[in-house]
């Protein structure tokens, strides 16, 4: 079809632009990748992973992808009648885990790319709320790796805390959901930082597959309004225990936080935790659920299950009275008997939960005298989760 021009040459009609913008549209979807380090080659495949989901969303919502790998960094933007597409190259070397840069970049997508609802996917390494390190000396690292230099070769670039990633989030509209595709994201530390910023944390406690999150399966359900959050678990797990990833993995443990939810948790978890860490104590955990099984504890904590560690360190009453709170916290917790470690050697790289009654998908800072000296113990002061519980009366 054309249309008459002013001297009545037919000219064709100019083309929409990549994902309307400066339109107010229901949804945009945000994905942040922190790819400058080994993982730069999954991000290309799992762009074309979104490229390909983009038919399952509905018809004005939009996905912004930003990209930062040893290519460029750069921004795309597709929508359902429209493939995933280029709109910007950034000059210079932009650093993912800098504050100002990420500040930088989100506060450009929504303010080209507006919608009614937000969704974001932060997309890299990470090591739970474990204080990150901003030199190139250690992986030690919260969210992110950026190694800059377009280098892929390791991960020891600077990262992110979790305290100064919430000051970003917060000059943002308010999310939907943060859904952290990156390991060890899931924990109560975590998803109580971010309350103020997001209906729903949702990550895993655990390591996860190079390959992330299903980005074909997932978009439908990460695009509808209101999100559809237990489908959304449902179709992760789907993905990684019945093989349908490039590497038939076993099971992977994912969870959603409800953040207006996790204050409660923290007064209703006030008294036990005084209790079982009183005295400056580290409680018996050996048969408690962990997540890291590593063979070293140098850059990540055990990040024991919450949920597990108090079922052994409660009463039957306390701990019946207690999951009232936490399953009202943690409504979706789809956990599978196994999953894939890359740091455990042991058993073909396959670990196991060993009780999945009581076992609830969100880790738990256990502090001790190692990480103390480690000065772990003093960063942790500075979440509001060390606060809300009054773990400063049991001397830690």
């Amino acid at each position: 079809m054309t249309v008459g021009g002013c001297n009545n040459d037919p000219v064709e009609p100019t083309p929409p632009s990549p994902g309307r913008p400066f339109v107010k549209l229901p949804r945009t979807l945000i994905v942040y990748m922190s790819a400058e380090n080994t993982l730069s080659s999954y991000a290309s495949y799992d762009s074309l992973e979104i490229a390909q989901g983009l038919s399952n969303i509905g018809q004005d919502h939009r996905v912004v992808v930003y990209i930062d790998d040893v290519k460029s960094s750069r921004l795309c933007v597709g929508m359902r009648e429209q493939p995933l597409q280029l709109v910007k190259t950034y000059q210079g070397n932009i650093c993912s885990t800098d504050s100002a840069d990420m500040s930088r970049v989100l506060n450009e997508i929504v303010k080209v790319y507006p919608a009614e609802h937000y969704g974001l996917i932060l997309w890299s390494h990470a090591s739970g709320w474990i204080p990150s390190s901003q030199t190139t000396k250690t992986v030690l690292r919260s969210f992110g790796a950026d190694n800059g230099h377009r280098s892929d070769g390791n991960n020891n670039g600077p990262s992110m805390n979790i305290t100064t990633l919430t000051h970003v989030l917060e000059n943002l509209p308010h999310f939907d959901f943060v859904l952290f595709d990156a390991c060890f994201m899931q924990c109560v530390e975590v998803a109580y930082q971010l309350r103020h910023v997001t209906d729903y944390v949702i990550g895993s406690p655990a390591e996860l597959p190079g390959d992330g999150a299903a980005y074909l399966n997932l978009l439908q359900p990460m695009c509808q309004i209101p999100t559809n959050v237990d489908r959304l678990l449902e179709y992760y797990v789907d993905y990684y225990l019945n093989g349908r990833g490039r590497v038939p993995y076993t099971g992977a443990e994912i969870s959603a936080i409800r953040t207006d939810k996790v204050e409660a948790l923290a007064a209703a978890s006030a008294p036990y935790l005084q209790r079982i860490f009183s005295g400056r104590r580290s409680p018996e955990c050996g048969n408690v659920q962990k997540y890291y099984v590593g063979p070293s504890q140098n850059h990540y904590t055990e990040f024991y299950d919450f949920k597990n560690l108090m079922f052994h360190h409660l009463s039957a009453e306390e701990y019946a009275e207690w999951c009232e709170a936490y399953d009202a916290a943690v409504p979706f917790a789809p956990l599978t008997p196994t999953w894939y470690s890359a740091f455990s050697p042991a058993d073909n790289h396959i670990c196991k939960i060993a009780d999945l009654e009581h076992t609830g998908g969100v880790s738990l800072f256990v502090p001790s005298e190692e990480y103390a000296r480690k000065g772990w113990v003093d960063k942790y002061h500075g979440y509001d989760w060390y606060h809300a519980t009054g773990m400063e009366n049991t001397g830690w």
